[in-house]
């Protein structure tokens, strides 16, 4: 993944031609990964015209698939908002998560891909070289990259595009919480690095029941981590 700019619109597409109106797309798409429009955040078309120096039309094309995709939602007098998401609609991703991004992870230990582990482990060292959870805009950067090291590496298009779409309708959520104004848990954060560590183990080694069981294990206790820092209680346990 490119360190300049973040987009899971590139998926599994590399060596595709990029027109402008995916290169606008995509810079509208990373403001919404990296945290940069949070819950509420409203735009027009003309503000983000000007802004980016194009054209409306192609603004407006990629307005319209990030509203197709519910990343955002149309308002009165031609604007724009960041949708938020209430208990239930997280509640409802986080369980579409567990599903998916657990079967992307037996999927890539299955594969046994030693250039996708490589990419994996520099998205894994990537997340102990920032100052985790405080510095917001590299935190959602080295999430987005080594979530999306891992739905990639599980070698289907569909399931890439489908995590992609909830990706971007819960990242302003996923900022919001981290940017609460709530001490960071420095014994959780490093519990967190740890299980990536583990994951990355269990991916190498080829052991899909366990990297499941471990994606699960993570975005459990991370989901647990967001609601805690927002004031909602702990999300019931699922099965993986």
């Amino acid at each position: 993944m490119s360190t300049e700019a973040i987009a899971w619109t590139r998926g599994l597409e590399a060596g595709a031609e990029s027109t402008l109106g995916q290169q606008i797309y995509q810079q509208l798409e990373s403001k919404l990964l990296l945290g940069e429009w949070l819950p509420n955040t409203k735009v027009t078309l003309r503000t983000l015209a000007l802004s980016l120096n194009t054209s409306m039309q192609p603004v407006r094309e990629a307005v319209g698939r990030l509203v197709a995709a519910s990343a955002l939602e149309a308002t009165p007098n031609r604007a724009f908002r960041v949708p938020e998401l209430d208990r239930a609609a997280a509640d409802e991703i986080w369980s579409l998560r567990l599903l998916l991004e657990g079967e992307a992870a037996a999927r890539f230990a299955a594969r046994r891909d030693p250039k996708a582990c490589a990419r994996l482990t520099a998205a894994t060292d990537a997340c102990r070289v920032i100052d985790y959870g405080r510095d917001l805009r590299a935190t959602m950067r080295v999430i987005a990259e080594w979530n999306a090291s891992i739905i990639q590496a599980a070698g289907s298009q569909l399931l890439y595009d489908t995590v992609g779409r909830l990706y971007l309708r819960y990242s302003p959520f996923l900022a919001s919480a981290l940017g609460a104004p709530v001490a960071h848990d420095e014994e959780f954060l490093s519990f967190i690095l740890h299980i990536q560590d583990e994951l990355l183990l269990a991916i190498s080694s080829g052991d899909a029941a366990a990297a499941r069981y471990l994606r699960c294990a993570d975005l459990r206790s991370f989901q647990r981590y967001l609601y805690q820092r927002i004031g909602w209680s702990s999300p019931a346990s699922s099965p993986a």
